[in-house]
């Protein structure tokens, strides 16, 4: 297994979380190193935002890898990043050990419920587990899985 916040596919190179998301979010459309940031804050809801001067060196050894590209340079000289082929493929080969990336998130929970305690887990890490595990449903047990969601909504509604 490779470091908690490292991922890499079997035999490949690791790749830090930060740099996995870079190549996340540059798979759905090209972005400044300023929209990324940006994305992230809101994705962290601003409790995490890499500073500037972690972000573009990451680009920058992204870019000389050759899994991002700029794309186009707009005003200002602002660069606007894009996923390469090679970038799209290091990202599906990573995807595809999502069961490593799953039991790390797990393991890393666990550090936290034996410093902080289990009244302390958050609903939305309990959400996160729910949605990983949701990914390997079955579609002989799909029917299953939404009623036993449906159930658990309605309970937290019923806490309102």
């Amino acid at each position: 297994m490779t470091g908690l916040w490292t991922f890499a596919p079997e035999g490949g190179r690791e790749r830090g979380l930060l740099a996995l998301f870079i190549l996340h979010s540059l798979m759905q459309q090209p972005k400044s190193g300023y929209e990324l940031l940006k994305e992230i804050k809101e994705k962290t809801e601003g409790v995490w935002v890499p500073s500037k001067g972690t972000l573009y060196p990451i680009l920058k050894q992204l870019e000389e890898e050759g899994l991002i590209a700029v794309a186009e340079i707009g005003k200002r000289s602002k660069h606007i990043f894009a996923l390469t082929a090679s970038g799209a493929e290091t990202l599906r080969t990573i995807k595809a050990h999502k069961k490593e990336s799953r039991e790390k998130h797990l393991q890393f929970r666990k550090l936290l419920i034996e410093i902080f305690g289990e009244e302390h887990v958050t609903l939305r890490q309990l959400l996160f587990e729910i949605h990983e595990l949701i990914d390997d449903v079955t579609a002989d047990n799909k029917d299953q899985a939404v009623a036993i969601l449906a159930r658990c909504l309605g309970d937290l509604k019923r806490l309102q």
